[in-house]
């Protein structure tokens, strides 16, 4: 980075819905209202030197706590997201350069790289604190960087910043290093995809002035690229968010080259846009509930949004740091766009999001940018109210059925409904052999699990669980045993598409209305 209740659960095809946000009237109208500056314990005045120097946030829908990599503090700050306070940092020792939080919302564990040659792992299930489980990542120097948790395999995945470049595994639940994968170029940030359960990493390849920079996809099953998206100087990559309904990417573009944030099909390695009116952004966050994109350009040097510039700093001159808002495509295939931006703080390069009040915190140096003074108004968390409508409609009711890899049978049924509240997923699952099943299930606050018990000697998993947020109409759920995944289906309407549901009907029953 810069310096990262009863519904069926199938295995089979999943359909989404959701709706895109048109303001188009000027870059400032993007649905996001400014809140407050949240004051951060240890941060000295404006215009001091060190001051907010921070990597980026990770939400724990379960708690509803924020954890911010805190290099200036030396650890992780904890934020109250109902009362909007830092409630205390998590120490992780004076040499740390905290890169990344990242939350396994399944084991809940969180996992903060530390920046020098480790990753450190909380279960945040025991008081805190606690000492940390620490991996040590990679060859000696193998600096720890980007990182993102796949939960088909509960695997953290880790980008290294330092030659020779790697991708490392960290089973949580195992507990031991798994996989150590060598990058073809520089990368900086990577993330789950569960359309396909591969990991996507963004490539900047700075040591080959940018001509490899573009996506890779890593596929853990066969340990081995699966696809090189080539998109050179236009796009050196640093953060990347997927949209798990479009399979769309939205990737930041950081250098003097690149045309601006870029948006890529990654069913093909399409580039379906560059936005040149947001670049020089670090990372990029994607909020599943609203399905929109948001691209912390702390270094942006567009001087389009009418945003405030900071005073000349040597390297990079005068910049206009803005957070860029960029919207997913909508059932009516509206295509990926940008929906405006905020005038952000100098320093920004992060922005973390909760899911569920659509709230986002980007911290900053100093805000309101003030283009004559580097000392003037305040350091600390800005918080910004999301005030677009949701990404898709409330369901009450979906349906998806799970095929096997080859598609040509199913593999389970999930369903889900809404009683009293509280999203509820239930499915059984069929020829399952192993010792251990979950379904991955994508939803309006990240990627959930709904746990399965193997029914001896029947060959078949009862799987039933409570979910925190909504399941994503669109995208995929995944059936995973013993940590591969073997079925895979579209999340749809209950009674949509019913004819391609009509074996599953005949065989399992028809769903409840």
């Amino acid at each position: 980075m810069f310096t990262n209740v009863s519904r069926q659960l199938l295995a089979a095809s999943v359909v989404i819905a959701f709706s895109t946000l048109g303001w188009g009237q000027s870059l400032q109208q993007s649905g996001l209202k400014f809140s407050q500056v949240i004051p951060v314990p240890g941060w000295s005045a404006v215009g001091t030197a060190g001051n907010a120097n921070v990597d980026a946030l990770a939400f724990n829908p379960a708690t509803g706590f924020m954890y911010l990599a805190d290099r200036t503090n030396h650890g992780v700050d904890v934020i109250d997201t109902h009362k909007n306070v830092v409630v205390g940092t998590i120490p992780m020792g004076p040499t740390s350069v905290p890169n990344v939080p990242v939350i396994a919302i399944d084991l809940q564990i969180l996992a903060v790289s530390d920046g020098v040659s480790s990753v450190y792992v909380w279960d945040l299930r025991e008081p805190l604190p606690k000492q940390p489980d620490i991996y040590a990542i990679g060859a000696t120097g193998s600096v720890p960087d980007g990182m993102d948790y796949d939960p088909i395999n509960h695997t953290m995945y880790v980008v290294t910043d330092t030659a020779p470049y790697l991708l490392v595994g960290i089973d949580l639940v195992q507990k031991k290093l798994t996989t150590e994968f060598q990058l073809p170029a520089s990368a900086d940030l990577n993330k789950f995809n569960p359309v396909d359960g591969k990991i996507y990493v963004s490539l900047e390849d700075a040591d080959n002035n940018n001509v490899g920079a573009g996506v890779l996809a890593y596929d853990p099953v066969t340990n081995a690229m699966t696809a090189w998206y080539k998109v050179g100087p236009a796009c050196p990559g640093h953060g990347i968010d997927i949209d798990p309904v479009s399979n769309i990417a939205v990737v930041g573009c950081f250098g003097p080259q690149a045309k601006g944030d870029m948006a890529m099909d990654l069913s093909t390695g399409t580039v379906l846009k560059f936005f040149s009116d947001v670049g020089g952004t670090d990372t990029i966050t994607f909020n599943p509930n609203n399905r929109r994109f948001y691209a912390a350009a702390g270094l942006n040097s567009a001087t389009t949004s009418g945003c405030p510039a900071t005073p000349n700093a040597p390297p990079f001159g005068s910049l206009v740091p803005i957070l860029g808002v960029i919207s997913a495509r909508g059932w009516d295939g509206w295509p990926v766009k940008l929906d405006g931006v905020a005038c952000s703080g100098r320093g920004n390069h992060t922005a973390g999001v909760d899911f569920i009040n659509n709230s986002v915190y980007v911290p900053a140096a100093q805000y309101p940018v003030d283009p004559s003074s580097t000392t003037s108004g305040q350091a600390g968390i800005i918080l910004f109210k999301d005030n677009s409508p949701a990404g898709q409609p409330f369901v009450e009711e979906t349906l998806s059925v799970l095929r096997s890899s080859s598609g040509d049978s199913t593999a389970a049924i999930l369903k889900t409904f809404v009683p009293r509240a509280r999203e509820f997923v239930s499915a059984e699952a069929v020829n399952v052999t192993g010792k251990e099943a979950w379904i991955v299930i994508p939803t309006t606050v990240g990627n959930e699990i709904s746990a399965c018990s193997i029914v001896s000697g029947k060959n078949t998993a009862n799987c039933q669980d409570y979910l925190i947020g909504e399941p994503l109409l669109g995208a995929y759920a995944t059936l995973s045993v013993d940590s591969v995944p073997v079925a895979r289906g579209k999340i749809t309407f209950d009674n949509e598409r019913r004819h391609e549901n009509r074996d599953a009907d005949e065989k399992y029953g028809s769903p409840a209305k």
